[in-house]
């Protein structure tokens, strides 16, 4: 059955120096929660504190109805999967699975039941009398999955697995480790930093920035509503346009202006006036064409990113460079002058101050 996680006013560092401060997370049965974030804020060591590898300088670690804060990582119920694979090379495929059952005296016949599920599972059938150098990167992988697999435990946790594979073994991983969720139905928490593994694979992404959770939320509710400027900009491909502006009074309503265009935003429900603030646009929200009824500006394409059924259009407005997500069959040229539509009454707006999304 899947146990729930539940991280409680969790503190972690070493020395003077601290990594993770007062985290309070709750993940849930059977959830697939991906720790997000850039080198270094935390998200590796926190997993290691789930894992027993990290000591808490302050707080509590429960899994199920088990304070496991100062367990050791047998005893907790886990199967982790690394980076690195770690195989031995002088074992084959088989060996690799069923060793630690073996140390751990599991009996003979549990042992086989246990290897035969998980390489069924895993497609990994063909290739158990294989030794790991003979086999590619991304097989070697599902073998270090499959060593997590056959504990039979209750929670699976990932630190980084594929930044080790191509990006063609890297997708096909992907959809490997989602049927295994799909498939066991267990709790797994994921660590990366590379945003496409988390939005294809998470229920619910933490995203962190120094030891932080900047935003706990749907793949969907934080690329649509990101909490502050940190995750509008860390999150999307390309990142969110930020435009600078504020808000001016107008009439009874208010209204955006920046160096390049105004708005009235009168009937929107914005809390207060009269501020600076940041105007967020994704790419798919940005039009090429005039009369589009949006806002309009000129500006001048600098970059063309063909991708096959779709383009990205790098263009300068001014001094601000902006990205278009357009249809693959763009005809413009590097140096072309075009309009642009700008959807602002679907835009986030940020306080320039704080960096918090202003309620709409």
């Amino acid at each position: 059955m899947p146990v729930p996680v539940s991280l409680r006013s969790v503190d972690i560092g070493y020395g003077a120096t601290s990594i993770v401060r007062d985290l309070n997370l709750e993940i849930a049965p059977g959830e697939f929660l991906v720790l997000l974030g850039p080198s270094g804020c935390g998200k590796s060591t926190l997993l290691n504190a789930i894992a027993g590898l990290t000591e808490l300088a302050k707080g509590e670690i429960w899994i199920g109805e088990r304070n496991v804060t100062w367990a050791d990582p047998k005893d907790r119920g886990i199967g982790m999967v690394f980076q690195s694979y770690a195989l031995y090379p002088n074992m084959n495929v088989e060996k690799n699975l069923s060793f630690g059952l073996h140390v751990a005296g599991v009996a003979k016949d549990e042992i086989a039941r246990r290897v035969a599920r998980a390489s069924g599972i895993l497609q990994l059938d063909p290739y158990l009398k294989r030794r790991p150098s003979e086999l590619s990167g991304g097989q070697r992988q599902r073998v270090a999955i499959g060593r997590a697999l056959v504990r039979d435990v209750d929670i699976f946790l990932f630190d980084e697995p594929l930044s080790n594979l191509d990006a063609k073994l890297r997708t096909e991983l992907r959809v490997e480790i989602k049927k295994l969720h799909h498939e066991l139905a267990s709790t797994m928490i994921y660590v990366t930093h590379d945003q496409v593994e988390a939005m294809t694979l998470a229920n619910r992404i933490a995203i962190m920035r120094d030891g932080v959770i900047q935003q706990l939320a749907t793949p969907r509710e934080i690329y649509q509503r990101p909490a502050n400027l940190f995750v509008a900009g860390f999150i999307g491909s390309p990142a969110m346009n930020l435009l600078s502006g504020s808000w001016v009074a107008s009439g009874d309503g208010v209204k955006f202006r920046s160096s390049m265009v105004e708005f009235d935003l009168s009937g929107r429900a914005f809390s207060g006036a009269e501020r600076d603030v940041v105007a967020g646009l994704r790419p798919e929200q940005i039009t090429v064409g005039s009369n589009t009824g949006l806002p309009e500006v000129e500006a001048t394409v600098s970059v063309i990113d063909a991708m096959g059924p779709e383009t990205v259009i790098w263009c300068t407005v001014g001094d601000t460079l902006m990205s278009v997500r357009v249809s693959g069959d763009f005809a413009g040229q590097v140096g072309d002058i075009i309009t642009l539509g700008l959807d602002l009454a679907n835009a986030s707006y940020f306080d320039q101050n704080d960096g918090l999304r202003l309620t709409q």
